[in-house]
């Protein structure tokens, strides 16, 4: 017999079918414990586990059917076959955000790992599309107020609430109101986030009502960073399309003077 005997290797067991549950998941607390659908599997396979689900399921407006919830399981009761789950993230579809770049225009992105003020760290990822392509500078510039506006809005509320204001796009409209003052932006929106980690003792919470706190920043601007009197001008052709011109006295005169040779 050779020494180099082959061990033998131990007998796995099969998981049957008939072992396995269907678990409802439900949304935490700050999203009406929403059912979002159902997890096939045993007990000590379903806790990690994500569920996507879309806006619209919560708002019923279609406006939102680009938006992805992203909902991480992290407690199972098998015997009521119910799991809760904690919000892991948000994530915008891949045709969306390229239709919000045009072309011509220049796409400032930011990814930022943000504390909230309970201690929720959040890696979130921004852009900012301009109407036409902007200077270095002004890019340079934006980018450090999308930074800056972001870092601010965290630290003055709860994790619920900095969710909330990331889908309902109240900071997105915050960026939008200082950084088009650098260079007129036709889109901000926070594509992408993602929960790292949570503090000890962290739980969700009802949030009480839709009002945010406006967000001042500081804005050091320099000679480059300024708009262009004719890019301003660009910017009006751009956005408000000409009108249909009335005729002039000239044009008038001359079409009445042929309508008389005419009838002579």
């Amino acid at each position: 017999m050779s020494s180099k005997a082959k061990k033998k290797k131990p007998k796995i067991k099969k998981i049957k079918w008939a072992d396995k549950k269907w678990i409802t998941c439900v949304a935490p607390r700050s999203f009406n414990n929403k059912e979002i659908g159902e997890i096939i599997g045993l007990e000590d396979t379903i806790i990690g586990r994500t569920i996507e689900n879309l806006l619209y399921d919560f708002t019923g407006k279609y406006s939102d059917i680009s938006l992805k919830l992203i909902f991480k399981v992290n407690n199972v009761n098998f015997e009521n076959q119910r799991a809760e789950t904690i919000f892991f993230g948000h994530e915008y579809t891949s045709d969306y955000i390229r239709s919000l770049i045009g072309r011509g225009s220049s796409k400032i992105q930011t990814i930022q790992n943000l504390t909230t003020k309970d201690g929720y760290l959040f890696r979130v990822t921004g852009i900012c599309t301009t109407i036409k392509r902007a200077r270095s500078s002004q890019i340079d510039l934006i980018r450090k107020i999308m930074d800056e506006v972001l870092r601010e809005f965290a630290s003055l509320y709860n994790h619920e609430k900095f969710i909330k204001a990331m889908i309902s796009r109240e900071l997105d409209n915050q960026i939008q109101r200082v950084a088009k003052t650098i260079y007129p932006l036709s889109n901000s929106v926070l594509i992408k986030s993602k929960l790292i980690s949570i503090p000890e003792g962290g739980e969700d919470k009802v949030v009480p009502d839709d009002q945010f706190d406006i967000v001042e920043v500081e804005v050091k601007r320099s000679r480059k960073s300024e708009i262009k009197r004719s890019e301003r001008i660009n910017v009006k052709k751009l956005w408000h399309p000409k009108s249909t011109s009335q005729p002039s006295d000239e044009t008038l005169e001359s079409n009445s003077s042929k309508e008389n040779l005419s009838e002579e």
